[in-house]
């Protein structure tokens, strides 16, 4: 990954870890940290989940960003959790599944991601 991209990727985490919590989290937890790979279309995201223990760790592997009439969305390709059956979970319902980017992102992953 060159400094460009780095930069890039750590100026887009600062901005998307709240836009995560407000947008899809918060009624299950938040998220504590994230790492993206802009480069390799993948994100590393801790979880704390209300009622778990320990933080829940994801690992995206492969993520695409749709730029289309109707908004922007984020597609996850392939993704495995700290938790078995998460991962299992999260392959049955997440996978190839359009997620809608809130409007107030939608520019900054435009552009950035």
């Amino acid at each position: 990954m060159g400094f460009f991209s780095d930069s890039k990727d750590r100026m887009v985490e600062a901005a998307a870890l709240p836009m995560l919590n407000k947008a899809w989290l918060r009624p299950l937890g938040q998220a504590t940290a994230l790492k993206l790979d802009s480069t390799n279309k993948s994100a590393e995201i801790t979880l704390e989940l209300k009622g778990e223990q320990t933080p829940l760790q994801i690992h995206v592997q492969e993520y695409e960003v749709l730029r289309e009439p109707g908004g922007t969305f984020i597609v996850v390709k392939a993704v495995t959790t700290s938790r078995e059956w998460m991962t299992a979970m999260a392959r049955e319902y997440l996978i190839g599944r359009k997620l809608a980017v809130p409007p107030e992102a939608a520019g900054m992953m435009s552009r950035f991601l």
